[in-house]
């Protein structure tokens, strides 16, 4: 529907009017005052509300569809609309970013690190009987599958996603989920090196068994020893695979290499 008079809109001053107008319609989504399907006001009336050029809406206009929170529609309906939010277009877009950015794989493997504690910490504390039971099969599956041979990479590859997507359902909370799936598509083909090694392989699928017990038993001290070994492994791998640049970090890093099961 089109709002004819947006009281909530104030003429703008300064030098940057077209940021001021954008602030205050990006103020306007983000408190309901435009819903999800609502059409902005005409260029023309966002004018006469901001008493500014055409020019200033139009630059603000555009800033806030590249941003994803209006679409621009054709036709005798057509104008700007308030676009209904999507996760995963913002977890795609974060995850091109990173890459983008050319993130150097350490910082990728200590902010994934620091990560893994805190959405541990949250599965041990809040994971219900019904979902460590599905960490537990699926640890199974996984330790069954890794003995395959030939080894099948895709199922491989869906369960170990599926078990992380499992422990940050288990914190309660979307944040953990939203950044795991941005970690996800940024570090996927780096991750999966650990399960190109036999050895490396069948260790990885029980240690995720033995972290499924871990959680089960409300021992978060040995299901920090265990994420600890998964990343000495998948270091050892990285090392191996990339060299001893992506590893510039583990001084810092508090687990230990000793750590078994």
């Amino acid at each position: 529907m089109s709002i004819n008079h947006p009281n909530n809109f104030q003429p703008v001053t300064g030098t940057n009017k077209a940021e001021a107008i954008r602030l205050q319609i990006e103020a306007a989504i983000l408190d309901n005052v435009f819903l999800p399907g609502d059409r902005l006001p005409s260029e023309r009336e966002l004018q006469d509300v901001f008493k500014t050029s055409r020019g200033s809406v139009r630059e603000a206009l555009g800033a806030l569809k590249q941003k994803g929170l209006l679409e621009a529609k054709k036709g005798a309906r057509g104008g700007y609309y308030i676009r209904e939010m999507d996760i995963n277009d913002t977890i795609d877009q974060l995850a091109v970013m990173i890459k983008q950015q050319q993130m150097p794989l350490a910082k990728l493997l200590e902010f994934q690190y620091a990560m893994d504690q805190a959405v541990l910490t949250a599965a041990v504390t809040n994971g219900e009987a019904s979902d460590i039971d599905r960490l537990d099969a699926l640890a199974d599956e996984l330790v069954l599958l890794c003995r395959t041979a030939p080894p099948d990479y895709e199922q491989i590859s869906a369960l170990d996603k599926n078990l992380n997507l499992l422990m940050v359902k288990m914190t309660e909370n979307p944040f953990f989920e939203w950044m795991m799936r941005s970690v996800q598509l940024t570090f996927r083909s780096y991750e999966f090196v650990v399960y190109q090694t036999p050895s490396v392989r069948n260790a990885i699928a029980q240690n995720w068994k033995n972290v499924a017990l871990a959680v089960r038993d409300r021992d978060f001290q040995k299901a920090t020893r265990l994420y600890g070994h998964w990343y000495v492994l998948l270091e050892q791998c990285l090392r191996k695979q990339f060299g001893d640049a992506v590893c510039r970090h583990k001084e810092a890093r508090p687990y230990r290499s000793d750590a078994k099961n």
